[in-house]
């Protein structure tokens, strides 16, 4: 992994949660010059084994350009979804030599050959991360509701004292006097340049996905906006995302998956309110969101 000193593409798939896809449309010298490195747990490698893509006595596991790597049982949190939150954001920790990375989400297929997407998303944009905007949300706030009323994540409480804390500290709702289109990301296609911004944004997210729950696109905003120095992201239409990668949905199972937990019941529509018919701490925050707020 240290002889990664150029372009690096991960993507990771635990407790066999997704099908590998090879990535498509890559150049004739794209294999010379970029790393792909796919990290996956023993579930998933035995799946792999049972479907005989190859044999678990190898010493070297490769399916198309994915180079497979086991991560050891020893070594995982017990929530899969969490445990690609490591390579998802600590990849230049992982590789420390390379100078670009992309992320690719296990339900993706890449079908653009990277070095293109680095050039004209990150490198003619002259920024620090390229990531998609969200389909639907704008607003931070929204897709923790959302998160709360579909089972995203089965803790709601921690849903609500995690936003409330970003609000205690200064979380805004998305206006046009940000700088950025949107205060929510679809995280499943990352492109980045390694670089002091990038290492502390990924960093900094990572403590918060481990303090919180892996739902990244709730602490996005929050980090991106008061962390410093200053991240700069491209923030692309959604167009360009479906152009550049093909979305699956994930291997269905029976009870199991990243969100297992207590059953909860259904979220209210106000995910805030308390006992005196207020919006709590995020109070200001939602009232700015709907445009009701007269400060």
């Amino acid at each position: 992994m240290e002889k990664c000193n150029g372009l690096v593409v991960v993507s990771a798939i635990f407790n066999d949660h997704d099908k590998i896809r090879p990535p498509r449309g890559l150049g004739s010298k794209t294999l010379d010059y970029a790393c792909f490195f796919m990290f996956v747990d023993e579930a998933t490698l035995r799946r792999l084994h049972l479907h005989k893509l190859f044999s678990t006595k190898s010493k070297d596991f490769k399916i198309g350009a994915w180079r497979i790597i086991k991560v050891s049982s020893d070594y995982l949190y017990d929530n899969p979804t969490m445990n690609g939150v490591i390579p998802k954001y600590l990849v230049h920790r992982l590789f420390p030599n390379s100078k670009y990375s992309i992320w690719v989400d296990g339900k993706l297929q890449l079908m653009i050959d990277p070095f293109l997407l680095i050039h004209s998303l990150v490198v003619m944009e002259n920024v620090d991360m390229a990531i998609s905007q969200h389909p639907f949300f704008v607003h931070t706030m929204e897709e923790a509701m959302a998160t709360a009323r579909w089972k995203k994540w089965w803790d709601v409480n921690g849903l609500k004292v995690q936003m409330e804390t970003y609000c205690q500290n200064g979380l805004q709702p998305w206006s046009s006097d940000k700088p950025y289109p949107t205060d929510v990301p679809d995280s499943a296609l990352i492109l980045r340049k390694h670089s002091a911004a990038t290492n502390l944004f990924g960093c900094l997210l990572f403590n918060e996905l481990e303090g919180f729950n892996p739902r990244d696109q709730l602490p996005f905003a929050f980090v991106r906006d008061k962390m410093n120095p200053k991240l700069d992201v491209n923030m692309y239409d959604v167009e360009v995302f479906e152009q550049v990668a093909i979305e699956y949905r994930h291997n269905l199972k029976q009870g199991g998956g990243a969100n297992v937990g207590p059953k909860t019941k259904r979220v209210s529509s106000n995910l805030f309110a308390n006992e005196n018919r207020t919006c709590g701490k995020c109070e200001g925050y939602l009232l700015r969101m709907w445009g009701e707020s007269h400060d």
